[in-house]
């Protein structure tokens, strides 16, 4: 029988595993095969602030939401900007009691928030979308310090064990973005391949969210390196159109709690079954996962349904 590790690489190669992986985040993991852990780090003196300084706030699912208003309003207060400290010590403190529970897992750093995301935090919703159709050099230069941040911290990832790093970067649902696939090839494309060489090369897996609004950018992950694209909410994307796009050329890390009905054992299995069939092909590609603060008899049905997915 293959480790949880094992099973959840050979979901990510296409390479048979025994079951589909499931991947709880949050702190209920003790039905999962993924022990996710993250990166971000709030404010030393203020919870309520990122280390970016930017004001943030969790949803009950366990993702980041920021202001929209710019928190650097001019160029100015862009160059006199300094990126947070690495603080490691703090950075890390949790990963000896993260051991303890962590077993044979598949061991995945996350970034809450990173690389756009931030930029669009710090410079707001309006700016962002600005920077990058008229300010196209300072945009590169300001996105490039951001993600070397990200990226100096990958030897120490690599390094405390961690099997894959995780991006979430939030290219859509902007109503005022307009960032299309030509122009983000032109201004992101490089900046984006270069990371993802470097989590490569220290050994890593590379995760990215998507959106229905980035399903567009999926081809262009897969050709960079990207390994598992991690679908949020299902039931907001085109699933039809990105199944035939992409389904057996990347894996998908897909939400399927809100696909089950409590006490209708039946419809949930055919739920989450049809989607992972839509998604995931008979030797892998498909990792069923649970958003945090789900409860645990939710959980439990979740992993009595995806464990009976046997692939070929």
């Amino acid at each position: 029988m293959l480790s949880r590790k094992a099973l959840v690489e050979h979901a990510i190669q296409f390479k048979n595993p025994e079951f589909v992986p499931l991947c709880v985040l949050g702190s209920r993991i003790g039905l999962s095969d993924v022990l996710t852990y993250d990166l971000s780090l709030s404010d030393p003196n203020d919870p309520n602030l990122s280390e970016w300084g930017f004001a943030r706030k969790r949803t009950p699912e366990g993702q980041w939401i920021v202001p929209k208003e710019a928190m650097l309003d001019d160029w100015k207060q862009v160059d006199a900007y300094k990126a947070p400290p690495l603080d490691l010590k703090r950075r890390f403190a949790r990963i000896e009691d993260a051991r303890k529970v962590c077993g044979d897992r598949y061991r995945l750093a996350r970034f809450g928030l990173s690389g756009y995301s931030i930029y669009r935090a710090l410079r707001g919703a309006r700016w962002a979308s600005e920077d990058y159709l008229r300010d196209t050099d300072r945009f590169v230069e300001f996105m490039d310090r951001i993600m070397e941040f990200e990226t100096s911290l990958f030897d120490t990832i690599a390094r405390k064990g961690f099997h894959g790093i995780e991006f979430s970067d939030g290219w859509g649902r902007q109503p005022e973005s307009r960032l299309t696939l030509s122009l983000w090839r032109c201004v992101m494309r490089n900046m984006y391949a270069r990371q993802i060489k470097h989590a490569k090369d220290v050994g890593l897996q590379v995760w990215f969210s998507a959106s229905d609004e980035s399903r567009a950018f999926i081809p262009d992950l897969k050709e960079i390196g990207v390994d598992v694209v991690r679908v949020a909410h299902p039931q907001e994307m085109e699933i039809a159109s990105l199944g035939r796009s992409a389904r057996g050329r990347i894996a998908f890390a897909t939400r399927v709690d809100e696909l089950y009905v409590p006490g209708d054992y039946e419809t949930s299995e055919s739920q989450i079954h049809n989607l992972r069939d839509c998604l995931g092909v008979l030797t892998g590609g498909f990792i069923a996962t649970i958003a945090a603060n789900v409860d645990q008899e939710t959980i439990q049905g979740i992993h009595s349904i995806v464990k009976t997915f046997k692939n070929a």
